[in-house]
């Protein structure tokens, strides 16, 4: 009874502090509540996983290339927010993609407050440490995750454009202030850094970080940023502590859920928020070029998707076993291999980049008719490993930074587009709407300034 009142207090609190309302400031919490008094309370706070691991947000998987949706469903789905995500004119209507990831930050900093002030049992030794540093990881990864969804991609020349308001510590009396996205990317290295030391090398569950995940996460940004050889660095480090690939030649081809949640891939589980409207199986159909890009031999044509009645394709396997919308949008071995891959070649390594892929699709094809794949320049190899990393990581909330990223490379660079009714709405590169709406209603609250259009 006693954690639940806990929750239901730091819940509270964390609204509070999202809206920063006069009036909901008001209202005084019991301190006896909402005040951790021990380790024991401060790892139930992380072990919430409704609120730790369960709270990114969705709307970059709505606005990738990934589906498309028929007009009819569209003009069907009743919300004018989520039609206009489809298209790229959000609205900011849906404040759980901007206060889910907060209320997570702000439970990181409950913890991270509170550690400050409770003196550590003889028996508890150690515990402060590790519970730090897993505070750090679920605050560097969620604004990792806001940063992709409403802030432009980063580069030298955006480095000044705007970031994300940081919240560092748990007073939500204090008022929102946005940072650019050079100190954006910055507070979160350093989180990442600081966590470092301090997680465990194994985890008795998956939904708590350790060490393979810290640097999958560094892995993630620093590829984001540019820097290819500190992200292969991370992710190197990475596959030193977990390096195991599923064979996908030992999957159920024909199961309605042929991966498992916590399979052997998955280094940190983590999900959307919730479910999309517009990714839900009964909605979204798989791109029509990206389902035939995959060979009639690669088994993931079969185990990511299932056939509609239509005879086109929508999702059926997700990293968080049953998929129903939401998706998965932790960290797994399958896209730190990839990460590494593309790494080493743009560090001008073709063997070990190509070693890296080998490795993957191996897991991937049928064993009967796999044939390692050639590439006779890093030029190639770069093409081939960014196809395979599209098809490997559908609907795994990647797609959406990596469009951002890749946009500023001529070769890549892509104009999103849907066709409804006859109507072509479109997405150029450089566009501001890549930077998703913040919420009008923390933006009214808070007085921040919104993302421009």
């Amino acid at each position: 009874m006693k954690r639940n009142k806990l929750f239901l207090s730091l819940s509270l609190l964390g609204v509070l502090f999202l809206l920063s309302c006069n009036d909901y400031l008001e209202l005084k919490p019991n301190k006896k509540l909402s005040t951790p008094e021990t380790i024991a309370d401060l790892q139930a706070i992380l072990d919430n996983y409704l609120v730790m691991n369960q709270s990114l947000p969705y709307n970059g998987e709505e606005g990738s290339d990934n589906y498309y949706v028929l007009s009819n469903i569209w003009q069907g789905i009743s919300s004018a927010t989520t039609r206009g995500s489809y298209i790229w004119e959000d609205d900011g209507g849906v404040p759980a993609n901007w206060t889910a990831p907060y209320k997570t930050i702000f439970c990181a900093n409950v913890v991270l407050d509170a550690l400050e002030k409770i003196k550590e049992k003889n028996t508890e030794v150690g515990q402060s440490g590790l519970l730090r540093g897993s505070a750090l990881f679920y605050r560097a990864n969620c604004y990792y995750e806001l940063a992709q969804v409403f802030c432009l991609a980063y580069d030298a020349q955006s480095a000044t454009h705007l970031g994300l308001p940081l919240r560092l510590d748990a007073d939500y009396k204090d008022v929102s202030k946005r940072t650019n996205l050079e100190a954006t990317y910055q507070q979160i290295i350093k989180d990442i850094n600081d966590a470092l030391p301090l997680v465990p090398k194994t985890v008795s569950i998956k939904s708590r970080p350790n060490k393979a995940a810290v640097f999958g996460l560094l892995a993630k940004v620093r590829l984001v940023m540019g820097n290819y050889e500190a992200a292969e660095n991370a992710a190197d480090s990475c596959l030193k502590y977990q390096n195991v690939l599923m064979d996908y030649n030992d999957l159920s081809l024909t199961a309605t859920t042929p991966i498992a949640r916590y399979n052997p891939e998955v280094i940190f589980t983590a999900r959307s928020v919730s479910e999309s409207a517009l990714t839900a199986t009964s909605r979204c159909r798989i791109d029509t070029l990206l389902y035939a890009s995959y060979a009639a031999n690669d088994l993931r044509k079969s185990i990511y998707f299932k056939v509609n009645k239509d005879l086109s394709y929508t999702v059926k396997a997700s990293y968080d076993g049953t998929y129903v919308g939401a998706f998965f949008m932790g960290i797994a071995t399958d896209e730190i291999y990839l990460i590494r891959a593309e790494c080493r070649v743009r560090n001008q390594n073709l063997a070990g980049a190509m070693e890296d892929l080998n490795t993957l699709m191996a897991k991937r094809i049928q064993k009967s008719s796999f044939v390692k794949r050639i590439a006779n320049d890093w030029q190639e190899a770069l093409d081939l490993i960014l196809i395979e990393r599209r098809k490997e990581l559908v609907f795994r909330g990647s797609r959406w930074t990596d469009i951002k990223r890749l946009n500023k490379e001529n070769r890549y660079a892509i104009t999103l587009k849907r066709l409804l009714e006859g109507k072509l709405y479109e997405l150029k590169p450089g566009d501001k709407r890549f930077a998703y709406l913040i919420p009008t209603l923390v933006i009214n609250r808070s007085g921040m300034e919104q993302n421009e259009r």
